[in-house]
């Protein structure tokens, strides 16, 4: 099963496959995309939805102004993040990690200097 995703002409949607229906996401819904072995969990306020997709694919129909990777497993939208501490980001009442990898870069993304820079 393959994403079968189509990018509104403004960016304000994408249509995910999931079960056996195709369902429409307003990005600026999403709080969070969580990786869960192949398959993806698409969280926003009111629902989960689960596809089967690539993080690589996820990230290629998402805004990139608007998401950013923080983690092997997670891509987060910048304007829902609450706080940052120490290595983990706070979204509603979730904490989700940040990777080591991906730190320098959220933080760039976010305009903010480390400490000790």
């Amino acid at each position: 099963m393959q994403l079968e995703a189509d990018v509104s002409n403004q960016n304000e949607y994408m249509f995910v496959k999931t079960e056996y229906r195709m369902e429409r996401i307003n990005f600026s819904d999403i709080l969070y995309i969580e990786g869960k072995g192949a398959y993806l969990r698409i969280i926003t306020p009111m629902t989960k939805i689960m596809t089967l997709q690539s993080f690589q694919n996820m990230e290629s129909l998402l805004p990139l102004d608007n998401f950013i990777r923080i983690h092997k497993s997670f891509i987060v939208a910048k304007n829902k993040i609450e706080s940052i501490e120490r290595n983990r980001i706070k979204i509603g009442s979730e904490l989700l990690p940040i990777g080591q990898s991906y730190r320098e870069r959220l933080l760039k993304a976010l305009n903010i200097n480390p400490v000790g820079k």
